[in-house]
């Protein structure tokens, strides 16, 4: 059984990419907390299950086994901001098909899972969002 541990060195995701990320997934709303059922976290939108396949990256010397490890990091915006870097260099490849990996690539494979980031997702109230936040970044002359 391998475990992944939390690796968000040298990451490819640029920090506009990483914010459009955010708008999609919840307006980057700082207090979004958890919902219930599927308990989705953070501004972000966390599953335990991404969290734990980024290799359950923590805050300030939290214990990963513990029982809040998970929505304490989910909630806290660095430490989400982490787990998205430590998923993306696990998972990192080109869902869309031009031959590039870009932003878009990486919100495919947020959105949809590292083994399943092909998945159409331009109709979702995601990709609506990040879309948007794109374009802004882009109108103002900055880089994804």
């Amino acid at each position: 059984n391998i475990i992944y541990s939390c690796n968000a060195e040298n990451s490819p995701i640029s920090d506009n990419c990483l914010g459009c990320i955010c708008e999609g997934s919840s307006g980057c709303t700082p207090a979004a907390g958890c919902s219930s059922g599927n308990k989705r976290c953070g501004p972000f939108r966390l599953t335990k299950e991404y969290w734990i396949s980024s290799g359950s990256c923590v805050t300030n010397g939290d214990d990963p086994t513990s029982a809040l490890a998970f929505e304490n990091c989910a909630n806290d915006i660095r430490c989400a901001s982490l787990t998205i870097r430590s998923y993306i260099n696990r998972f990192q490849q080109d869902c869309n098909g031009d031959l590039n990996e870009t932003c878009d690539d990486y919100a495919m494979i947020h959105k949809s899972g590292g083994f399943n980031c092909e998945r159409c997702i331009s109709g979702t109230k995601f990709w609506r969002g990040f879309s948007s936040c794109r374009r802004d970044v882009l109108k103002a002359g900055n880089t994804l």
